[in-house]
């Protein structure tokens, strides 16, 4: 009768240490679960953000502003409403790039606009103003480049039209790249006399 006393009772220890068990990881998840429900809001949000960067004599770099500004602490992310981002070259606007909505990573390094993504390079003394339109560009900003993985579309005037799926940037090198399925469009202008038969 003894042996079958210690049984029982090393069996009924056993079902307690995994009811304990089970009972800790379920608490532990729950806790979990009410954590994540408590923080799903933003820690904090701005209306009519503004940033900028500059170099290290205090020259005006870039800058980056949406009409609304929101960050989550527990996925380390920012996400804006109507982002408007602006590239500086010698102490002059080059570039702009705006879209629908955006999204800051790694501490600003790397900037997502989607939705509508244009970016515009403003005209300069030897080349015409250049427009492209797609859902998604990526901003790298230590590096100085931008890049899609998505179709795109080129406008540069007078009347170049350019698609193709892909693109990088390079604004140091005033190089833009169509990185696949290339298509490109020339009408004539009309009015100029080289183009007459």
């Amino acid at each position: 009768m003894n042996l079958l006393s210690t049984v029982f009772a090393l069996i009924f220890i056993a079902i307690v240490a995994l009811a304990s068990f089970w009972l800790k990881e379920e608490v532990i998840n729950e806790y979990k679960n009410f954590t994540l429900n408590k923080n799903s809001g933003p820690s904090f949000f701005l209306k009519y953000f503004d940033s900028t960067r500059t170099d290290k004599e205090g020259n005006l770099q870039s800058s980056l502003q949406a009409e609304y500004m929101k960050h989550f602490k527990g996925e380390e992310k920012t996400f804006l409403f109507k982002p408007f981002y602006t590239k500086y070259k010698n102490k002059k606007k080059h570039s702009t790039i705006y879209s629908d909505v955006g999204e800051i990573n790694d501490k600003g390094e790397q900037i997502i606009l989607k939705e509508n993504a244009i970016l515009v390079r403003l005209p300069t003394k030897t080349k015409k103003v250049l427009k492209l339109f797609t859902h998604e560009l990526n901003i790298y900003s230590e590096l100085d480049v931008v890049t899609s993985q998505k179709a795109v579309k080129m406008i540069q005037e007078p009347n170049i039209e350019i698609d193709g799926i892909g693109m990088k940037y390079d604004n140091k090198d005033g190089i833009l790249k169509l990185l696949s399925n290339v298509k490109v469009r020339y009408e004539k202008p009309t009015g100029d006399e080289r183009f007459k038969n």
